[in-house]
């Protein structure tokens, strides 16, 4: 049976998911298609067009440029998003470990946050951009995961 296009968003957003769950949290993704849509608005990034990477059809601005706007707006709306997640992240921790691993991810968002400020050349702002990008990797699935947890779905801890 072919996975539905907006499970597959889900997937492609944290492709460790289906190895760290198993076919199971596949099949009970199926049967919850309103979940999927949720959790698609909530970890895509509205700009972020299907298997595009950020800005690949952009010509880099000169040396020493600020970011135009509409890319500032991209990186800004990650972590305003992964903002939420962690936020989501630290009220829905089960144990002192989640809870500690969602504090750091506050910590390192700060910093970036932070960063984003001084960003001036093009390289400096390709290097946030990886970096908030790995960050938001890691929080996606942490996400995923415990939405899908909260909503009674399976755990990957029940495998």
């Amino acid at each position: 049976m072919p996975i539905p296009p907006l499970l597959a968003l889900v997937l492609r957003e944290a492709p460790g998911l289906v190895k760290e769950y198993g076919p199971a949290a596949v099949d009970w993704l199926r049967q919850h298609p309103e979940l999927v849509r949720d959790l698609v608005a909530q970890v895509r990034p509205k700009g972020r067009r299907d298997g595009e990477p950020q800005h690949a059809d952009e010509a880099p601005p000169e040396a020493g440029a600020d970011a135009a706007p509409e890319e500032r707006a991209d990186v800004d709306e990650v972590m305003a998003m992964l903002r939420e997640q962690i936020a989501y992240l630290v009220e829905s921790a089960d144990d002192a470990v989640e809870l500690d691993r969602a504090e750091a991810w506050t910590i390192r968002l700060r910093r970036f946050e932070r960063a984003r400020g001084l960003v001036g050349t093009a390289a400096e702002r390709r290097r946030l951009e990886a970096q908030v990008e790995r960050l938001r990797a890691e929080v996606v699935a942490a996400f995923l995961i415990e939405r899908i947890e909260d909503e009674g779905g399976p755990s990957p801890r029940d495998r």
